[in-house]
């Protein structure tokens, strides 16, 4: 019998959890051996602050001891702490026990960038006798590679520092273009392709002749995927890092682009990748010339001229990041070379990758360049994961927020309980200062369109969540013009994700400007309420069965209420007695429609989200 997979559980954010087959070997993974994904209170350390750390071992491997490695000079000389055990605990997916541990990092002065490792002393066994006679051998396993060589281990990093997230990006409204697929530019057409993984002929030129749309429509940031040379039409495969890919134009462009965008008020951000390179670079090319060739250094590799590649997609090498690699310091001087041109953040591809204390050595190169920059990544990872980047990004793209809005209100496949609990966890986990952009999809996975059915009821409905939530709404380019596909991404006709990343429509945008105007209105509503980014969700009646549900939002300034309706019929919901008092009509403030009251409730349409103001205290 052919096993028929739900259209949602196939819809999973791409990456190392994609699908729930994938997920949950990966669960399992994660608990056997040592462990620590950089976990540690508290979680981004000022100067001067004690530092707890904490790390879990298994017991499929006996553990004598828990060791923690610590420099502040780069292992010129280091110090040894022992970890104390804190919890014993059962782990039933992975079928073993799992011991807690805890150690305490010293206090360190303003400025310390501070390296670590965390490694399990083993029982000691009898090594194959040597030449010079047999000997007792130390075991050491690292988390949380499980290497058994200190210069293979993973390293983690602190930069102690009084540093802060940016204050623009609290209140950032994201536009995401993906540039191939954006703009020709006046005067051209698109090219005409069959095949989509070729170019389509968007520019930078054209990207720059749409900022001012962009910011009539209230987003106040673009994010550009990759614009560095590259041999693909995506760009997340770079073979050069210091210059613009020829076909979206040249230095001069990118620099009145920039330009252009802030006299606008509006932030450049600029997708980089630091995991993988295109096997074009000419450092791929000249390591491959010999295994001594001092390029090779810049790469990992199986066994040479066997590389390391990203998902095992041969054309995309992996880079050896490792603290003093060559590829190391090219990469964090691109990004200086960026921000010294304008760039006021980066969103970071695959940012599981690169080990964590890159990300915190990117993070302090960064800063000295740009206090303002703005740094977070893409984590398709459990939250937990997602929290350990905390102190070497800003925040991570709020992939878990994005599925529960798809898995909600495209596919309707779970119940507004489900998505109400999602909502309670999310904010009481996450702190108010790492930053969560919030998307409904980008260019990696079905537009929510598509995933929706086609209904444009659904979209709006999703949009208004998207700038009523806590965190940095995040739309795609085209959502506002109803740009969808023909077929899945995964359907077996389809070749890649290029489904998903069609040329913009901009013919439609007049046939669509019901969703043009929505977003304009959710903007200004966004402004109107800054504290939402840090407003807490109270929920005060919910009913799966009649699919509604009513919140009360509270920040800074005040309060309101979110009433959601999800079913295809209209629907009543009871609000708090003394709301209304004898008024007899509200405002919806998403829209500024004006809407009837009666007596203890509030009458809402099929598939709507009413927002407004309680009229008596």
């Amino acid at each position: 019998m052919t096993q028929i997979i739900p259209d949602y559980l196939r819809d999973h954010s791409f990456g190392d959890l994609d699908t729930p087959a994938i997920g949950a070997p990966f669960v399992i993974k994660r608990t056997r051996g040592v462990h620590h994904f950089a976990r540690k209170t508290p979680l981004v350390p000022k100067p001067g602050e004690a530092v707890t750390l904490y790390a879990s071992t298994s017991s499929d491997q006996p553990v004598k001891e828990l060791v923690l490695r610590y420099s502040a000079s780069d292992w010129r000389d280091f110090a040894e702490l022992p970890f104390q055990p804190a919890e014993l605990r059962w782990e039933t997916m992975s079928g073993v026990w799992i011991n807690e541990w805890h150690a305490q990092l010293p206090p360190q002065p303003e400025g310390t960038f501070l390296r670590y490792q965390i490694y399990a002393r083993l029982p000691e066994r009898e090594a194959k006798p040597a030449k010079e006679g047999g000997q007792a051998t130390q075991f050491r396993l690292f988390a949380d590679n499980q290497s058994r060589d200190a210069g293979a281990g993973d390293q983690f990093a602190i930069w102690y520092a009084e540093d802060s997230v940016p204050e623009w990006s609290k209140s950032a409204r994201i536009y995401q273009i993906f540039v191939d697929r954006f703009s020709p530019g006046q005067g051209r057409d698109w090219l005409q392709q069959e095949d989509l993984t070729s170019p389509f002929g968007g520019t930078l030129r054209g990207v720059i002749e749409k900022l001012t749309y962009i910011r009539a429509l209230g987003f106040n940031a673009i994010w550009l995927t990759p614009i560095f040379a590259s041999p693909s039409h995506h760009g997340y495969d770079t073979s050069d890092y210091m210059k613009i890919e020829p076909r979206f134009g040249a230095l001069a462009d990118f620099e009145e682009l920039v330009a252009k965008a802030h006299a606008l008020g509006l932030r450049v951000i600029l997708d980089f990748v630091a995991n993988h390179v295109s096997d074009q670079h000419p450092a791929l090319q000249e390591a491959l010339k010999s295994g001594s060739n001092p390029f090779a250094a810049w790469f990992k590799w199986k066994k040479w001229p066997e590389y390391q590649s990203y998902f095992n997609v041969r054309s995309m090498p992996e880079l050896n990041l490792a603290p003093g690699s060559p590829a190391r310091k090219h990469l964090l001087e691109a990004a200086r070379y960026w921000l010294r041109l304008g760039v006021d953040g980066y969103r970071l591809d695959y940012a599981t990758g690169p080990g964590l204390d890159f990300w915190v050595e990117f993070r302090k190169v960064c800063r000295a360049v740009n206090p303002e920059v703005w740094i977070f990544g893409e984590v398709t990872r459990p939250a937990d994961q997602q929290l350990s980047f905390a102190g070497g990004l800003d925040g991570t793209l709020d992939f878990l927020g994005c599925q529960a809005l798809r898995e909600t209100f495209a596919f309707r496949a779970k119940p507004l309980s489900w998505f109400a609990g999602h909502l309670q966890a999310s904010q009481a986990y996450f702190p108010r200062d790492f930053s969560r952009p919030l998307f409904l999809d980008n260019h990696d996975m079905n537009r929510f369109l598509f995933a929706a059915g086609g209904s444009l009821q659904r979209l709006k409905l999703a949009l208004n969540w998207l700038y009523l939530l806590p965190g940095q709404p995040l739309v795609y380019f085209g959502t506002e013009s109803a740009l969808s596909q023909a077929l899945s991404i995964h359907d077996p006709r389809a070749i890649g994700f290029d489904q998903s990343r069609l040329p913009m429509n901009w013919n439609e945008i007049p046939q669509r400007s019901d969703l043009a105007e929505l977003i304009r209105a959710l903007s200004s509503f966004r402004e109107r309420f800054p504290g939402l980014q840090y407003a807490q969700w109270q929920l005060l009646a919910l009913d799966d069965e009649r699919e509604t549900a009513l919140w009360r939002v509270e920040y800074a300034d005040g309060n309101f209420f979110a009433a959601l309706n999800r079913s295809d019929e209209p629907r009543d919901i009871s609000v708090p007695q003394d709301c209304f008092g004898e008024e007899q009509t509200t405002v919806d403030l998403l829209t500024g429609e004006q809407v009837p009251v009666r007596s203890g409730g509030i009458d809402i349409p099929a598939e709507t989200l009413l927002v407004f103001s309680p009229l008596k205290a």
